[in-house]
This record gives structure tokens, sequence and C-alpha cells, in this order.
């Protein structure tokens, strides 16, 4: 009788530790905002077609969108981690080493502000750039989500911002 007690804890507790990594908050925690100068739309671009082509080990099992909410100029950049995406084989599986990996930016999905949330793609978001237009010249940059993935894309928005400042002549 203590034999079945003691294992009835046993597959209790791995039961309940092998739950917990799915039970995720509803909103991510905000980590920075900051602004820059440029267009939203350019910046989401950049950014999207950067995250996609990097080669790290960190980011490749991410895939990314790229939304425009053309009601209140802002673009969106989402981060989905592939290991918890229902429907993800190993053909086209990031984790895999044989898979065909696709290195080309995602197109811009157009949608209207209040339909972001609408297929609930909260619970396999490791991040979120949100770049929303202040004025002519500014933007916003909020970034929701894992501090570490997320630091890596904060610092690749920099570089675009960086690279979209400096004059087409002086690249060259």
């Amino acid at each position: 009788m203590i034999k079945l007690k003691i294992w009835f804890a046993f597959f209790a507790a791995c039961y309940f530790s092998a739950c917990v990594h799915r039970i995720s908050p509803q909103e991510n925690p905000q980590l920075y905002e900051e602004n820059f100068v440029g267009e939203h739309l350019v910046l989401a671009n950049c950014l999207a077609g950067k995250l996609q082509s990097n080669s790290g080990w960190s980011l490749r099992t991410l895939q990314f969108k790229n939304r425009r909410y053309v009601d209140v100029d802002a673009s969106e950049v989402f981060a989905f981690d592939t290991r918890y995406m229902p429907n993800i084989v190993a053909a086209n599986s990031p984790s895999n080493p044989d898979a065909v990996i696709v290195d080309v930016a995602p197109d811009v999905e157009v949608l209207q502000y209040a339909h972001r949330n609408i297929h609930n793609e909260v619970a396999y978001t490791a991040f979120t750039i949100l770049i929303q237009k202040t004025d002519d010249a500014m933007v916003i940059a909020t970034l929701k989500g894992d501090r570490y993935l997320g630091g890596i894309a904060w610092k690749i928005l920099k570089v675009c911002v960086m690279s979209h400042l400096v004059p087409d002549r002086m690249k060259q």
C-alpha cells in the first residue's frame, strides 16, 4: 500500500512538472520601448528580413510574421517558436538539420489593428516588436516577450535604424 502511494505521488509530480511549461501568461511582459527615426514599414521589413536570414542557433527555431496595421500606421514583427506550433513536420521544422529552410523575408500581412490577436497566437509567440508611427519622421518601437531572443531582435532593429540613417553615398 505504501509503495502504491509513493508511485502515485511520483507520477503526479511528473505529470504536474510536465504541464508547468504549458502555462504561460496571456500577455508577454514589455521589455523595451524607444523612439527611432524612420518609417515603420521600412524598419519592419528590414527587421523581418534580417531575422529570417539570421543563421544563429538561437533564432533557428523561430518563424517570423510581418504585419502592417493600416488603421493605426503601425507594423508588427512576430517571432513564433516552432517547437510549440501545430502542423510543423520534419521537412520544414527548423530544429531538423536536414530540413529545407526558407531564408526569404516573410510577406507583409495587411490587417486591421483590432484583428491582431484573432487566432490566439500568444501561446506560440517568442516575442513581438510593434513599430508605430508617432509623426512624419519618428516611430516608437515596443518589444514584448522573451528577454534573450527579444534582446537579439532589438539589437537587429537598431542596426536597421542605423542603416537607414546613413545616406546611400556613405554606404559605398
